[in-house]
């Protein structure tokens, strides 16, 4: 690769992370706290595991979830809901995962013209397998 060659890689490289590294203006003027999963639209409940009952499914802001590993009796969710920004155009939400990684992280989903998708965060089929039942 010659110097040209080169160069123009890498100014081509620093334009693109520009893009990718603009955050979305969820906190900005116009975006309003998400106090309940029910404000959220359809799709993006649906991506965040919503109607999922049992380990799959989320629990909302101070809902029942399993902070833990072990799972006992009735299976609730192993994630919750912590705090979240809404505006037309994007959404940020911050959930807390139970297990061995007990976490939290922030999930950024934007409106395209093909509709809600997400753009930051661990998607719902990228989550590790929910550990097995405990034997009663």
């Amino acid at each position: 690769m010659n110097c040209y060659n080169r160069g123009f890689a890498i100014v081509l490289l620093m334009a693109f992370s520009q893009c990718w590294a603009e955050p979305l203006k969820c906190v900005g003027e116009g975006s309003a706290p998400v106090t309940t999963l029910d404000e959220l639209p359809a799709a993006v409940q649906q991506m965040l595991g919503r109607s999922r009952t049992g380990s799959g499914g989320i629990a909302d802001i101070g809902g029942k979830f399993n902070p833990g590993c072990v799972i006992v009796g009735e299976p609730v969710p192993m994630r919750r809901l912590v705090s979240g920004k809404l505006s037309e155009q994007c959404i940020q939400l911050v959930v807390e995962y139970g297990g061995v990684g007990h976490s939290q992280r922030t999930l950024e989903y934007q409106l395209l013209p093909a509709g809600w998708r997400q753009v930051t965060g661990m998607a719902l089929d990228q989550l590790p397998k929910a550990p097995q039942q405990a034997p009663r």
